[in-house]
């Protein structure tokens, strides 16, 4: 329990408040910590005697002799849940530093019994983090086992949540993810769940309430988030709310979906809901179920990029559609005359056989161009 790094930190806590030298010792009386960085590993005859009397040792000037090398002082024990678990020396003549010495051994121990609650709770955490990300992605076998140990944690198996899959780049410096992780926690509500999915991926359970945030509300307080501290390039996927065990992991598999296809069609980063991906969506699960069929409706489209000017003709293509169709603003977003566009237009439907003027040649062409993306 007592460590080196625990009386290392009691030694310098304590040694910030008083001007006086002090040591920490184990069970075996062997000095773990001291601000006499000499003295560290040599024995201490009155931490020895401490644990045979459990009980504090006083040592003045006149019995230094006595005691092995050591200095005057006082050494106390160290208690946790009423067991002595080591000693604290403070040296200095004993009616000097009397009057503070059990506030220095109230101190070292209630460093301890921080030190053990900060580790019981982030045990907890990892335990949370284990049982959920079982119930998300673990098979059907292990369920009633993985549904008890949740139980046993306080986790409601029956709620309503939805789940919020936030994906960041692996190139991010490992800083930076625990900066948004951070951030992350600061999203939650009371009832929320925060599980660490991967090392660049994050989940949270987001508890329904009574009267629950909406989609568009929850995804402009995310993009003006992640704007703030510059995290533009994190995808987040927004779930459906979904009842108990088995609905938390279609939405977390609505959630990966999104993700995924996000990702591949805007690596920039945002925010996202099935609803905004729609017939992107779509594209990506035919493509995943069905990928000959996939490609057969994408061939028109790639063959645009056997042309010298493909990309040129991709880009053109790609405006055209974000612009509805509209000859004018799809120039002038270009920077191209409207002639110019024309003749790419016209250039499109030469090589693919497929014009885009055309309202259902259009659909083709853009479910082709969706395709292509998700494929590449």
């Amino acid at each position: 329990m007592l460590t080196e790094q625990l009386a290392e930190a009691i030694v310098q806590r304590t040694m910030s408040i008083i001007d006086v030298n002090v040591n920490v010792m184990d069970k075996t009386g062997t000095i773990l910590a001291s601000g006499d960085v000499f003295r560290i590993g040599q024995l201490h005859d009155g931490a020895r005697e401490v644990m045979e009397r459990k009980d504090p040792v006083e040592i003045d000037s006149k019995d230094v002799e006595h005691w092995g090398g050591s200095l005057p002082g006082i050494n106390m024990p160290i208690r946790f849940r009423d067991e002595i678990v080591g000693v604290i020396g403070i040296t200095g003549e004993p009616n000097l530093i009397r009057g503070y010495s059990q506030l220095v051994q109230m101190g070292a121990e209630l460093t301890l019994e921080q030190a053990f609650l900060t580790r019981e709770i982030e045990r907890n955490e990892r335990l949370r983090d284990d049982v959920i990300s079982h119930l998300l992605l673990g098979t059907d076998k292990d369920q009633d086992y993985i549904k008890e140990r949740a139980q046993s944690l306080n986790i409601d198996t029956g709620a309503t949540y939805a789940v919020i899959l936030i994906s960041v780049p692996y190139r991010r410096e490992l800083y930076s993810v625990r900066k948004l992780e951070r951030l992350i926690q600061s999203w939650m509500k009371q009832g929320d769940e925060l599980v660490k999915l991967y090392t660049n991926q994050f989940i949270i359970l987001k508890r329904k309430k009574a009267t629950p945030i909406d989609d568009e509300k929850l995804k402009n307080f995310l993009k003006e988030k992640l704007d703030h501290v510059g995290a533009t390039d994190v995808t987040i996927a927004l779930g459906t709310y979904e009842v108990g065990v088995e609905g938390w992991r279609k939405s977390f598999k609505n959630a990966q979906k999104i993700v995924e296809a996000a990702k591949v069609l805007y690596p920039q980063g945002g925010v996202w809901s099935e609803k905004d991906l729609g017939l992107s969506l779509l594209c990506y699960q035919f493509l995943q179920e069905a990928k000959e069929e996939s490609f057969k409706m994408s061939e028109p489209y790639r063959r645009i990029f056997k042309e010298s000017d493909g990309h040129v003709l991709h880009e053109t293509f790609d405006m055209f559609v974000k612009e509805n169709g509209e000859m004018a603003k799809t120039a002038d977003r270009l920077f191209i005359h409207r002639n110019t566009l024309a003749y790419r237009l016209e250039k499109i439907h030469l090589i693919t056989g497929k014009n885009p003027k055309n309202l259902q040649d259009l659909v083709e062409l853009t479910l082709g161009q969706m395709l292509y993306k998700l494929s590449v």
